[in-house]
């Protein structure tokens, strides 16, 4: 259960967004799934009442492929603040290493506190740490803390009795014993809970759409066809402003997924002639590389000598 949600303070923030499913199936970001309701999802989870201000770009470093999936400038009753929300649907025993190198690039580009919440919407349990810890002798101290989120843990009920209308597209990774249990009975309630809330035919067709996004992580292709398509039909969901605009992300993800396989096959290539013969691990890890990191490898080429200097770039 999420701790209490008393005490909210008023903030105004300015936000970063970028991939929050790295690698999953749908290849869907947060930011197109909540592109008109971000200060709902920031209210819930972080307990803050948010105004979004606008959106802003943090960087990193070169070889770095950009992890962090939402981040915020805060003004809060206590003070300013850095907000940063990280999605994450597997368990990843490395998170609070990648966590505290957030917090301290956070702290050292804006000088501020920061405030951090990890939320784990995968199947299984979540079973990763949320800080780390260590003492070695007298003046070597670390005690680093995050608040941590399982969204399977969250009661379905939780979710509708929030107002938060808006994030009922989340209700099917809530409750994860017992959509385990029920299944079909557990998502057609989900989704007849979404039917039935108070919001205009678009907001329920762009909520439904959002539903079995989220669905498709935790629930088998069969289970989401039967709940999803009568009721798809029956409000015309392809007619949704939201259908289309994802449909049409959709279609530029897959435009640069054709120029990213163009990229993977000319790095392998080149670097097939240079070393003669590249070792399995490599060449596993050159295909999960994104544009911008076999980017990188073919700029550099000339300077990637041994495979000691391959492995910076991947």
């Amino acid at each position: 259960m999420l701790p209490s949600r008393t005490g909210s303070v008023k903030i105004k923030v300015v936000m970063v967004m970028a991939d929050a499913f790295p690698g999953n199936k749908y290849d869907i970001t947060v930011k197109e799934l909540f592109a008109d309701s971000e200060e709902e999802l920031v209210g819930f989870f972080a307990s803050l009442s948010a105004e979004v201000v606008r959106h802003l770009n943090i960087e990193f470093p070169r070889v770095e492929i950009k992890r962090s999936d939402l981040i915020l400038e805060c003004r809060t009753e206590f003070g300013p603040a850095a907000v940063h929300l990280e999605f994450q649907s597997t368990n990843d025993s490395d998170i609070p290493f990648r966590m505290l190198r957030y917090a301290t690039e956070l702290q050292q580009k804006y000088r501020l506190p920061v405030y951090q919440i990890l939320i784990y919407f995968g199947e299984r349990e979540m079973t990763m740490a949320d800080g780390l810890e260590y003492s070695f002798g007298p003046q070597n101290h670390l005690d680093y803390r995050y608040r941590a989120v399982d969204l399977g843990s969250i009661a379905l009920e939780e979710i509708k009795n929030s107002g938060n209308t808006c994030l009922y597209a989340l209700l099917p990774l809530t409750d994860r014993k017992k959509r385990k249990q029920k299944k079909e009975e557990f998502l057609r309630e989900c989704v007849e809970t979404i039917v039935h809330a108070p919001l205009n035919i678009e907001e329920k067709r762009q909520s439904l759409l959002r539903a079995e996004i989220f669905a498709g992580l935790v629930f088998d292709k069969p289970v989401i066809e039967q709940i999803f398509r009568e009721v798809e039909k029956m409000l015309n969901i392809e007619e949704s402003a939201g259908y289309r605009r994802i449909f049409e992300k959709g279609m530029e993800k897959g435009m640069e997924k054709g120029r990213q396989e163009t990229l993977r096959e000319s790095v392998l290539k080149l670097l097939h002639k240079k070393f003669k013969k590249i070792p399995r691990p490599y060449v596993d890890k050159i295909k999960s590389l994104d544009e911008y990191a076999l980017g990188l490898i073919l700029e550099n080429i000339f300077e990637i000598n041994t495979l000691s200097d391959l492995e910076e770039y991947l």
